[in-house]
């Protein structure tokens, strides 16, 4: 059985750039920036996000990458092989419960996103005011009926997905997915912004309040560039064990990834923050900003039924190809541990998956608290084993001469970023939690 995980790959760098980057943008970008975003202060939020993702975000992801490209192996066999007879390989395992805790507690997210779909393009929120609105949705997450049927819709397109290989699956949805949300996201944004007070959340984004800083908002820019980019969340170390060819630019490819992150949280917040200001809403809505916010926009413009049912087409796209990154990550870890057909691995994370939903959509409060735990510990602790293993244990001259890293610069900065400035940081802003 690992020997047929090991024949699985992309057909192309593309399919690997468009599957890596469909995992990372959608729940994290569309769904998680706008809202952290707004709940930390907006501009100088953003500023601290976008320096975490260069001098954390970039070389953790080449790293983590690197550990699956090199070794052609799932989480734990990356472990053994670049440190044989260790206890290292136990680190994979907290990769494994993130992954899960993730595409489990998510699962409201994508509810949502489908109930909107149907409402908008019936016409459901027209003639709704700003309160209605956020009234309705509140009404939605307590209508259990509706929100197990749209939850069971989205198992099922996940499943079946998921059930093919990895070609003919997670890298041909994406090819597709990532470009058609890539031109609905556009229109959105220019339409949003000729709203008659609109300016006011170009304002919020691009000038710093420095009242607004805190150690909080430094935490929640760390943990939002680790939930967007994937960090310590096992997808992105089985995706580089897909490529096979032996002399791909990792740095570049990690670069690309996360320019594309920062870009698509920017383009998330450019559609929601001036519709926050032009109708007076809170940007510190909190999870159901994205939900809450754009209703508003689609009743104001002409043809907005027609625009909002191709946004929330567009932002199922983009959730659903991180759900299926994700969960393709897990079902392959499943395989080869447990040698397992594909078909059993689906079936078995799915089951795990689907009971750990059914708690975030039941009780209240679970996605938020479970969000905040996940991203802010989690992935922080993760993200920290990542950088150690990579940077004191597997070596970083072996890691840059192994990815054939050869510039002189360039190997100074990710061996400094990884082995001192990545593992210090990471642990100052998760003690920062506790105080």
């Amino acid at each position: 059985m690992t020997d047929k995980k090991q024949n699985e790959g992309f057909s192309s760098i593309f399919g690997f750039l468009m599957t890596v980057i469909g995992f990372a943008v959608g729940v994290g970008s569309l769904w998680r920036f706008p809202y952290v975003c707004g709940t930390n202060g907006g501009a100088l939020f953003i500023l601290v996000y976008v320096l975490v993702i260069v001098l954390i975000g970039i070389p953790l992801l080449t790293a983590e990458i690197s550990m699956g490209y090199v070794t052609q192996k799932t989480a734990v066999g990356a472990y053994q092989t670049l440190k044989p007879h260790s206890k290292w390989h136990l680190a994979s395992y907290l990769h494994i419960i993130v992954a899960i805790l993730v595409n489990g507690y998510t699962v409201p997210i994508y509810v949502w996103i489908l109930a909107y779909i149907y409402k908008t393009a019936t016409g459901f929120f027209q003639g709704l005011d700003a309160a209605g609105i956020a009234e309705s949705f509140d009404a939605l997450s307590g209508d259990y009926k509706t929100m197990f049927l749209f939850a069971v819709i989205n198992w099922l397109i996940i499943t079946v997905i998921i059930s093919g290989d990895v070609q003919n699956g997670v890298e041909k949805v994406n090819k597709f997915l990532l470009p058609a949300l890539a031109v609905i996201m556009v229109v959105c944004i220019v339409i949003g912004l000729r709203v008659e007070g609109s300016s006011k959340g170009l304002t919020y984004m691009f000038k710093p309040d420095f009242s607004t800083f805190s150690l909080s908002a430094v935490t929640a820019a760390v943990g939002q560039a680790f939930f967007a980019i994937g960090i310590g969340m096992l997808a992105s170390m089985i995706f580089g064990s897909y490529l096979k060819n032996k002399n791909e630019n990792i740095v570049k490819h990690a670069a690309v990834i996360s320019t594309s992150i920062v870009v698509a949280g920017i383009a998330a917040g450019l559609m929601i923050f001036p519709m926050v200001f032009a109708f007076g809403l809170e940007p510190g809505a909190g999870a159901g900003l994205t939900m809450i916010t754009l209703p508003n926009v689609f009743n104001y413009i002409a043809g907005g039924r027609v625009i909002g049912t191709l946004f929330y087409v567009g932002f199922y796209f983009a959730a659903l190809s991180s759900a299926i990154g994700l969960a393709e990550a897990i079902v392959a870890v499943v395989m080869d541990r447990f040698q397992l057909t594909r078909k059993k691995a689906v079936a078995a994370v799915m089951g795990i998956i689907i009971v750990i939903g059914c708690c975030s959509i039941l009780i209240p409060g679970f996605l938020d608290q479970v969000d905040i735990i996940t991203s802010n510990y989690l992935l922080v602790v993760s993200g920290l084993l990542i950088a150690i293993f990579v940077g004191w244990i597997w070596g970083i001259d072996n890691f840059l001469d192994a990815i054939h890293v050869e510039q002189k610069a360039m190997r100074t900065w990710l061996g400094l970023s990884v082995k001192y400035l990545c593992p210090i940081a990471i642990l100052i802003i998760f003690l920062g939690n506790f105080i």
